[in-house]
């Protein structure tokens, strides 16, 4: 089938292009923020170190984790954290193709691309888990209807909900506006409905039994709590600082995004599709309030933000695909300018992702000249404060033990340096004349705790103040 082979074309040059992306620049996104910490923690147990209950994070963890069980070196173990979160869509790109529902892989590529720029360079679990909702709606379509289940589906259906749920909780907007498309979905059997509004129904079961029954984690708590933003600010939800923030990221980087959603807007006005076209005019920009009124005072990164906008690009990628590149004369179909469309999209949202590694990599370049810089003194435990450090470049201070560590160790386990960036150094003050140990932003660890193999520190002095 033309389309499919098309279909694998379009994927093998996006994910091909996004593979050499993540071993270029491979140490902007691991020696960065959460992935330092968590491949730190990776090393520590030899096991997958699995945060806020996040399960599905399980997927990009394992390629680190069986880096170093095989032995791999510190830059094996980091390259293949830095590949696994491409190969992981990939993977399911390939899985969609091989079951005959091409759309989804291309759906998965948009997904994958169409928002993504700074979150390319700081990585989550939410891009992983959008990809697989985007797999698992896949695996439902080549089914057609419940009646197509073999009894051994039943519970690989509801775990594959069950782990798209816990990827993120904002996955849950995802899966629902998926639910609502396919349901307006004309000329359909009730058998397809059925199973849509099942897929809706375990969601919502899933979201009563965290948010309502069982004991939220702090990080969950805490977004929780940011909810109460809403009655807070009524009726002022548009005035708001963070709407002001996103129109201006929105005009730098994610223009093109706007742009696929005002086309498609018009193209279901122009068939006359009122349902979908308010579904798809109506829903991202409720989605753009729910995450921007919590972070009214603009608070947050564009980084942090822009992972929670990321289901936006299922808003746009996905009525897209499925109904404005379908070639209206055939059924199942692509236009013949949908190549062209998509191969234009990709080719705009790649270069705007390779573009963004500059302060990435200002960050990086910054670290490696401090240790540079500090490697010849007597005392090379040195903690810091925030105002000694250039905040611009680095975003955030909690990350500096970890990325210092992995970074001063990645020639030679045995050129292990400790250093912090603290908002509050002074907490530390107790703990300088403690030589072996290492200070982290939330635990601190005897060297014997660290592996050797990695982090075989030689630095027996004291710790000091900059």
């Amino acid at each position: 089938m033309k389309e499919n082979r098309l279909a694998f074309l379009l994927c093998l040059g996006v994910f091909g292009t996004l593979t050499i992306l993540a071993a270029v620049f491979y140490q902007e996104r691991i020696i960065n923020l959460d992935m330092a910490f968590q491949a730190l923690l990776i090393l520590k147990s030899g096991s997958l170190e699995i945060q806020s209950g996040r399960f599905g994070a399980a997927v990009t963890q394992i390629w680190p984790w069986a880096a170093q069980a095989i032995g791999l070196p510190l830059k094996g173990v980091l390259m293949a954290y830095s590949l696994g979160h491409v190969l992981w869509p990939a993977i399911l790109a390939l899985f969609c193709w091989r079951i005959g529902q091409w759309r989804w892989s291309l759906a998965i590529g948009l997904v994958a691309t169409l928002m993504t720029t700074h979150t390319f360079y700081w990585l989550s679990e939410m891009p992983a888990g959008l990809v697989f909702l985007c797999a698992v709606f896949s695996w439902m379509h080549a089914k057609g209807s419940f009646d197509a289940f073999r009894w051994w589906e039943w519970p690989l259906w509801l775990g594959a909900l069950v782990t798209a749920f816990y990827f993120h909780p904002l996955v849950l907007y995802a899966h629902t506006f998926l639910c609502l498309f396919f349901l307006l979905e004309k000329n359909k059997a009730r058998a397809w409905a059925w199973m849509h509004l099942a897929a809706l129904g375990v969601f919502a079961a899933l979201a009563f039994l965290k948010y309502k029954v069982l004991k939220l984690d702090w990080y969950d708590a805490a977004a929780i709590k940011r909810q109460e933003a809403f009655g807070k600010l009524w009726p002022n939800w548009f005035d708001i600082e963070s709407n002001r923030v996103f129109l201006k990221w929105c005009v730098a980087d994610y223009w093109l995004l706007w742009g696929v959603l005002a086309a498609t807007v018009v193209y279901y006005a122009w068939k006359k599709q009122w349902a979908r076209g308010v579904l798809v005019l109506g829903w991202p920009l409720g989605f753009v309030l729910l995450v921007n009124v919590p972070f009214y005072e603009a608070v947050g990164q564009q980084f942090y933000m822009e992972n929670l906008y990321l289901p936006l690009a299922v808003f746009a990628s996905i009525p897209l695909v499925f109904d404005v590149l379908r070639d209206q004369t055939k059924n199942d179909h692509l236009a013949r300018s949908g190549a062209v469309v998509l191969g234009v999209l990709f080719g705009l949202s790649l270069f705007r992702i390779g573009q963004t590694h500059q302060p990435w990599s200002d960050k990086l370049a910054w670290e490696q000249g401090f240790l540079k810089e500090t490697a010849k003194r007597t005392n090379r435990k040195i903690v810091l404060s925030e105002k000694q450090a250039p905040m611009d470049k680095l975003k955030m201070s909690w990350g500096s033990p970890f990325e210092f560590l992995i970074l001063s160790s990645l020639s030679n386990p045995d050129s292990a340096r400790c250093l912090i960036i603290h908002e509050s150094p002074e907490r530390f003050d107790s703990l300088l004349t403690r030589p072996r140990l290492f200070f982290g932003a939330f635990k601190n660890y005897p060297f014997e705790a660290l592996p050797k193999a990695y982090f075989n520190f030689q630095d027996t002095s004291r710790y000091v103040r900059w």
